[in-house]
């Protein structure tokens, strides 16, 4: 009997480890289940607050009309398709107004208004209302795209701006209006790019008093990127500004034998030829040199006067660059120095050196001279006095240096 019951107390105890199993995986699941709809939910809310193509283009409408004309413009059901060159011309409305968007780099768009939309835009420009009275069914006139000009340049202004930090922000920023085309077969012989985005828009002007369609077409650019403006820092500037970048100054090289080289000491002398300090070679890494100069100082502080790459000859350039690859084996002889671009800075005792020996001046005469005579057969009047004569007094004898008398 203690036996059956000592088994009787072990199963229970199983029974109830299982369901302690069994009811914190069912917990761990249904906490798992709840962070995945709050996941879910927090990405539901970005996408909503996140700026897409079609939500910008329904902003960029409204807030150029309101901001021109205080027009009330609605856009619903803003699509956006990927067509080719045969696609877009098939896209364009035969009714519709077909105008040209100048893009960057010599690129063209498209975009076509219906005939309601034209009228609407053209009333609240003239009127200062728009009406619900029958379009005029007349072909359109350059008058009539000059009518829609500030509102398409509002809106692709506004559209690219919105668009802040879209992937799609250069490709489409850049286009402004540009002209009326008469028909479609003239904007089929102005299309170059393999593919075109395409936005179409329905809107409302006025509270419903006009309605039509407009058509978007811009061109697909893949490579574009996103100007910069003259003076603004880079997207990755700061970053490469911070990265460390070390340079070596090399003043020559000395090929000793091992023994030697592994007997140095701190404070042992090694004989350097007076040459290697017009030799000083520059080094970025472990490569080739990069540039080379003189060795000098400035302030107080050792500086290096670049002589090549930029001024160098390219012969001797190389012959001093594979002197300076060659650290270990390279003979005593360093390259000689590349001349350069500057003239050399020399004392008297250099540059007096190889010049022939000139007699010495003959002792000057004293007393005063009078030039008053002048020179080349030019003599003043008797008793006038020049300024030159009359002021300074002269103590070289011009005599022994005559004048020739070219005629």
């Amino acid at each position: 009997m203690p036996d059956a019951a000592g088994q009787a107390s072990r199963q229970a105890s199983a029974g109830a480890t299982a369901e302690g199993r069994e009811t914190r995986g069912s917990s761990g699941a249904g906490s798992h289940n709840v962070l995945s709809r709050k996941a879910e939910a927090a990405r539901r809310a970005f996408e909503a607050r996140a700026m897409s193509p079609a939500k910008a283009l329904r902003r960029a409408l409204s807030r150029s009309a309101d901001v021109l004309w205080d027009l009330a413009l609605v856009a619903h059901a803003v699509e956006q398709e990927h067509l080719d060159q045969d696609g877009v011309v098939a896209q364009l409305p035969p009714e519709a107004l077909l105008l040209l968007l100048d893009g960057p780099d010599g690129v063209v768009g498209f975009v076509t208004l219906d005939r309601d939309l034209v009228t609407g835009l053209t009333e609240v420009q003239t009127m200062l209302q728009v009406t619900q009275m029958p379009a005029d069914p007349r072909p359109f006139t350059a008058t009539d795209a000059a009518m829609t000009a500030p509102l398409l340049d509002g809106m692709l202004e506004r559209f690219a701006r919105f668009l802040e930090d879209h992937p799609l922000r250069p490709q489409i920023e850049g286009f402004r209006f540009g002209a009326m085309l008469e028909d479609a077969r003239g904007a089929g012989l102005l299309l170059d790019a393999p593919g075109y985005m395409v936005f179409r828009a329905t809107l409302d002007l006025a509270l419903g008093r006009r309605r039509g369609e407009l058509r978007l077409f811009l061109p697909e650019r893949p490579g574009a990127r996103r100007a910069v403006p003259p003076g603004q820092p880079g997207a990755h500037e700061r970053k490469m500004a911070l990265l460390p970048a070390q340079m070596r100054a090399v003043l020559g090289a000395l090929r000793l034998p091992l023994k030697k080289a592994e007997a140095l000491q701190p404070g042992d002398l090694l004989p350097l030829s007076p040459e290697m300090l017009e030799a000083v070679t520059l080094h970025a890494g472990p490569g080739a040199a990069v540039a080379g100069g003189r060795l000098g100082q400035i302030n107080g502080m050792r500086a290096v006067r670049l002589t090549w790459p930029h001024v160098a000859p390219q012969g001797e350039a190389q012959d001093t660059r594979g002197a300076a690859r060659s650290s270990g084996t390279a003979p005593p002889e360093v390259a000689k120095p590349v001349p350069a671009a500057e003239p050399e800075e020399f004392g008297l005792d250099e540059m007096a050196a190889g010049l022939p020996d000139l007699p010495d001046l003959p002792e000057p005469s004293a007393g005063d001279f009078d030039f008053s005579g002048g020179f080349e057969g030019e003599r003043p009047e008797e008793g006038a006095e020049t300024e030159d004569s009359a002021t300074t007094d002269f103590d070289f004898d011009f005599s022994a240096a005559p004048l020739d008398d070219d005629g």
